[in-house]
C-alpha cells in the first residue's frame, strides 16, 4: 500500500513542477502585459502633445511634417492595442492552465491523503486486534 502512495507523491510531485513552472510563466507574461499597456498609455499621451493650436502660424511644410508623425504615431497606438489584447488573451490562457494545473496539484494531494487514512485505518485495526488477543489471552491465564 506504501509503494501505491510512493507513486502517486512522485506524479503530484511531477505536477507540482509543472504548476511551479506555469506560475513562472504566467508571471512573465503579467509583467509583458503590463508593459504593453505601459506603452499604450505613452503613445496616446504622445498623440496630443503633437498638435498645431488653432490661430497660430504655421507653415504648410510644418503642418504636413505633424500630419504624417500623427498619422504613423496613430498606426502605432492600433498596433499596440492589437498587441495588448493578444497579450491579455495569452494571459487568460495561462490563468485558465494554472488553475487546472494547480487541480491537479490538489487531486494529487487528497489522493494521497485518502490513501495514508487507509493505511492508518488497517494499522488501527490490526493493533487493536492484536491488543483484543493479548487481552483474551490474559483473561483466560488468569482463569
Amino acid at each position: 500500500m506504501l509503494k501505491r502512495v510512493k507513486v502517486v507523491e512522485s506524479w503530484r510531485d511531477q505536477q507540482q513542477k509543472k504548476f511551479d513552472e506555469l506560475q513562472q510563466h504566467y508571471t512573465e507574461l503579467n509583467h509583458q502585459t503590463q508593459a504593453h499597456q505601459q506603452r499604450l498609455e505613452l503613445l496616446e499621451s504622445l498623440s496630443g502633445q503633437y498638435s498645431v493650436e488653432s490661430g497660430s502660424e504655421a507653415s504648410a511644410l510644418l503642418l504636413k511634417g505633424i500630419g504624417r508623425f500623427r498619422h504613423q504615431l496613430d498606426n502605432l497606438t492600433n498596433l499596440q492595442r492589437q498587441e495588448l489584447a493578444l497579450s491579455e488573451v495569452e494571459l487568460r490562457s495561462m490563468n485558465a492552465r494554472l488553475v487546472e494545473q494547480h487541480c491537479q496539484v490538489k487531486m494529487g494531494d487528497k489522493i494521497i491523503d485518502k490513501r495514508m487514512a487507509q493505511i492508518q485505518l488497517k494499522q488501527d485495526r490490526q493493533e487493536q486486534k492484536v491488543l483484543d488477543e493479548l487481552s483474551m489471552n490474559r483473561f483466560f491465564h488468569r482463569r
